[in-house]
């Protein structure tokens, strides 16, 4: 049954649809004369290397999105405005550590290094900032300001025969505003209904010079404040509550249930922690990072003669970030011993207990700091010669971005000492590109019904990825609380490659109605060797208003050199993953040979295109991609806190949560009774713990908190997938007495699945790099499809934007494995690989999304909307699980559920004001 808020939205947006209707009879049947195609605006350069192609002649799925369409959002910022348009492109809108400072989008549910971003056909280079969960490394589209861009052509199909590596599930390029007068100024407001993310943007576009010679700047600057969602602090509450904590301590839980004997702890040594300000939600791990953006482009262009044209564009940009992580209560630091004697138990002389001198005696909460810079140069030269049309360029970007811990501190040096610093410098990530290369095409008459287009290339690029390293303090012993500072011994260094590559292309029309377009291209790396894809695309027209297209093609992806060589140990206030540099030899001492190797694809896709009456479209693509080789992130379990179904809880029928047990190594839903061997002696090797099958034993330089929750990670080629999935776009102009409707429905069906996964390496005796459920979340934790409904109703000044977005359903699986039955009962169970699983779902997500535009001169634009109106949120952790660790002051941070696209935050309105002159 729908609910009513539901129905509302849904009768809501049918309103407005039908309001066309109501005005005149008919008029669904009525196309705006002149407003079918405009060829001009919509020729292609994207996706095809044939000159003078219009999107709806096309061989392959491109969808075009104007600036004004860019525009007609509240989105924050490019990437987001993207995917408002695209619906197989899904924005993060939450990460944890680093990653939320770098927010990124993947398309056709791929990861984000799985498309290919361009600027005017050229390669864009990619941030420093390596996802540590997901590897992803991807251009960061917020350094490119919108009133830079005059459209972007998306092309959703395998293009790494055209354009190289990365071009697995499409490319996105962006086209430059190359107006030589004139200009705009916009400005806007935002903020969540619920509150947080108050974000103001200004952006201005200027052009100068003539048709001879032309320059277009553009500026955007933000800020953007965070927003959270947190609950109460489940520790807090027991604090909060002495007498009744201590009760269920005693005596269990009104319903029976255990509550761990760390919580006396809390009772004596953290019960400060409800004077610290933000009491009692406390957590704010994983809120989005204030913002301060600035970001400037230019593109110019001086014609030398009729055939010659000199041309250069480049941007540089500055972004400044900071986010919270998780709290630490006030005993964590361990305190101080004073005396010396190695135990901090004792008291003072005014019988103070060591252990009681803390820091932060309200505890506190450490942040991520970033301080980026990005630039981007291209100079190039394009001309036609004796028939050729030529382009030869070179492009230049840099990101380099440094690294801080601030409102924190380092647990070893205020042991020892009783000092610590509060704020880090914790080292700087770099990533350069330099790519040279020279196209040519041209047409031949060899008897077909039009001349062949024959297009070659070569292309030379060097890559260059580091990590600096930080200052002393951020690394010795435990490091800076929540993000340890990069050591010069162990994760730091300075990676290049260089690589070379060719293209042929033929696009042949052997008939009026028949196009065939043939690509092959050879690559070769200097760490990695070569590789060599192809293409074949044709596309037959059997009317003017009926083709079908179809696509065949080979491709590949050159592991990033962060990807390769990132290193860090990710820390929490229980929890330490030391994660492996693939390409070092302590990751093929632990048996993963020669490093990161190319993922390699192949992709299929067969479409029609249907244009039955003037100004309808519409575009239906399905596909498949198979990768193989394809790189995630393995994680190898060692140790857990101890909870009631691990060793400690099930033999004793008490545990303690800050200490550790052995992990579920071998992948089967339930923790082990002993601790992995191999797994134990490489964490003794690298320095982090002293004994293997002892992690709370003194020795090693991980603070003794985070080993409850200890494991080792590593990037790998272990995966096989097939994504397969259908891109459907229609869009309609209809005509009226009173104005014009533009209808559009795009949407996206997508589903993975794991066709294999590579056993870890024997040597690691038996553990489990992807265990059963976490291969099923990567099958899972993505909407099923993606539909985006649009209306655009223009009434002489005044325009209406109603869009409708709907999201499918997504899910994660956890083990029940502990949960009592009474619990279990109650959940969405799951039988995966031998062992039970529960459900978190995300249902479907309906968003409604309005905007009221009013043009009262032709140089004057004033837009109010609201995002989400109807305020839709993800779903929940499942209640059952919730209560349970309620009861058990076990809840520690959010009830909404992470992965959705569309965030946890709710509504949010904005205004807008546009000044063209």
């Amino acid at each position: 049954m729908k609910s009513t808020k539901s129905l509302l939205r849904t009768e809501f947006f049918l309103a407005s649809c039908l309001l066309s209707a109501g005005f005149v009879p008919g008029a669904l049947a009525q196309a705006v004369s002149g407003q079918s195609t405009d060829e001009v605006s919509e020729i292609l350069v994207t996706g095809t290397r044939r000159t003078g192609m219009a999107v709806s002649d096309s061989p392959a799925p491109v969808q075009m999105v104007s600036a004004e369409m860019l525009a007609e959002t509240g989105a924050p910022d490019l990437m987001n405005a993207i995917a408002t348009q695209v619906p197989s492109y899904n924005a993060n809108q939450t990460g944890t550590d680093m990653a939320s400072q770098t927010l990124t989008a993947s398309m056709r549910a791929l990861s984000p290094n799985h498309a290919l971003v361009l600027v005017n056909g050229k390669r864009r280079h990619i941030t420093s900032n390596v996802g540590a969960s997901s590897g992803a490394a991807a251009t960061d589209l917020s350094f490119i300001p919108s009133s830079a861009i005059n459209r972007l052509e998306v092309l959703s199909d395998g293009a790494a025969a055209l354009y190289g590596s990365d071009a697995i599930a499409g490319v996105i390029n962006i086209i430059l505003k190359d107006d030589y007068e004139g200009g705009s100024i916009n400005t806007s407001v935002s903020e969540y209904a619920d509150g947080g993310g108050f974000t103001t943007n200004l952006q201005g576009n200027f052009g100068a010079g003539n048709d001879i010679a032309y320059i277009n700047l553009s500026l955007e600057s933000e800020q953007r404040d965070t927003v959270t969602r947190s609950v109460v602090f489940g520790p807090a509450v027991c604090v909060a509550n002495p007498e009744e904590c201590l009760y269920r301590l005693n005596n269990g839980t009104p319903s029976g249930w255990t509550v761990s004997s760390a919580y006396r702890t809390y009772l004596q040594r953290d019960s400060n922690m409800r004077f610290h300000p933000a009491y009692p939600a406390l957590n704010n791990v994983g809120d989005p990072p204030e913002i301060d953006r600035l970001a400037g482009f230019f593109n110019a262009g001086i014609k030398l003669s009729p055939t010659l044209e000199l041309y250069s564009f480049g941007s540089m940009g500055k972004k400044e970030a900071a986010s919270l992580e998780t709290y630490r209560r006030p005993s964590q630091d361990g305190g101080v011993d004073v005396n010396r004697d190695g135990d901090r138990n004792d008291r003072t002389a005014d019988g103070t207990l060591e252990a009681m001198i803390n820091k932060y005696p309200y505890g506190f909460s450490p942040m991520e700091e970033s301080k980026e810079t990005d630039y981007s140069f291209t100079i190039g030269l394009s001309g036609e010669n004796q028939g050729w049309v030529w382009d030869i360029a070179t492009v230049y970007g840099s990101n380099e971005m440094d690294v801080y811990t601030t409102k924190s501190m380092n647990f070893t040096i205020w042991n020892e000492t009783g000092a610590s610093p509060e704020d880090f410098y914790d080292g700087t990530y770099f990533a350069n590109q330099w790519t040279t290369s020279l196209e040519a095409s041209k047409e031949f008459d060899i008897g077909l019904a039009a001349p062949m287009t024959f297009a070659t290339g070569v292309e030379y690029r060097q890559d260059e990825y580091g990590i600096k390293p930080g200052e002393l303090a951020s690394y010795y012993g435990a490091g800076a609380a929540s993000f340890p500072g990069y050591n010069p011994e162990v994760n730091t260094g300075s990676y290049d490659r260089d690589n070379y590559a060719g293209f042929l292309n033929f696009i042949l029309l052997p008939t009026d109605q028949w196009l065939v377009d043939l690509a092959v291209r050879y690559e070769n790396y200097s760490d990695f060797g070569n590789e060599t894809v192809g293409k074949i695309t044709t596309r037959y027209d059997f009317t003017d208003s009926f083709a079908v297209r179809a696509t065949a093609s080979t491709g590949f992806r050159a592991p990033t050199l962060g990807e390769g060589f990132y290193s860090a140990v990710n820390v929490g206030p229980t929890s330490a993953s030391p994660q492996l540099q693939p390409n070092s030899e302590a990751a093929a001492a632990l048996g993963f040979g020669a490093g990161l190797q190319p993922e390699t694809s192949v992709n299929f896709s067969a479409g029609l295109v249907f244009r039955p009456i003037s100004g309808f479209v519409t575009t239906i693509d399905a596909y498949q991609i198979t990768i193989e080789d394809r790189i995630q992130r393995g994680s190898f379990s060692y140790s857990t806190s101890q909870g009631t179904n691990t060793i400690t809880g099930r033999t004793t029928g008490s545990f303690n949560s800050n200490l550790p047990d052995p992990a579920d190594t071998d992948g089967n839903g339930t923790p082990d009774s002993s601790y992995n061997e191999a797994l134990g002696r490489a964490l003794v090797g690298f320095g982090y713990i002293g004994v293997w099958n002892d992690p709370a034993a003194p020795g090693g330089s991980l603070d003794a908190t985070a080993r409850a929750n200890l494991s080792v990670s590593i990037f790998n080629n272990a995966l096989e997938t097939r994504t397969s999935g259908i891109d459907w776009v229609t869009t309609y102009t209809t005509g009226f007495n009173w104005g014009s409707i533009d209808w559009t429905l795009a949407a996206n069906y997508n589903k993975t699945e794991v066709l294999s996964a590579k056993a870890a390496p024997a040597s690691l005796g038996g553990a489990v790099m992807y265990s059963p459920v976490s291969l099923s979340n990567q099958e899972t934790n993505s909407p099923d499809y993606r539909i985006n409904l649009g209306a655009r109703f223009r009434m002489g000044d005044f325009s209406l934007n109603v869009r409708q977005a709907v999201y499918g359903p997504q899910y994660t699986l956890s083990s029940v494995s502990g949960l009592p039955a009474s619990v279990r009962d109650q959940l969405s169970l799951v039988q995966v690989a031998g062992a039970t699983y529960y459900k978190n779902d995300i249902g479907t997500l309906m968003q409604t999304n309005v905007e009221l535009t009013y043009t009262p001169t032709d140089s004057l634009r004033f837009s109010l909307g609201v995002d989400n109106l109807f305020n839709e949120y993800p779903g929940k952790v499942p209640q059952p699980v919730w209560d349970y660790n309620e009861e058990r002051y076990a809840n520690t941070n959010r009830q909404y559920l992470t992965g959705s696209p569309v965030g946890y935050f709710g509504a949010r309105w904005f205004a807008k004001m546009a000044f063209n002159f």
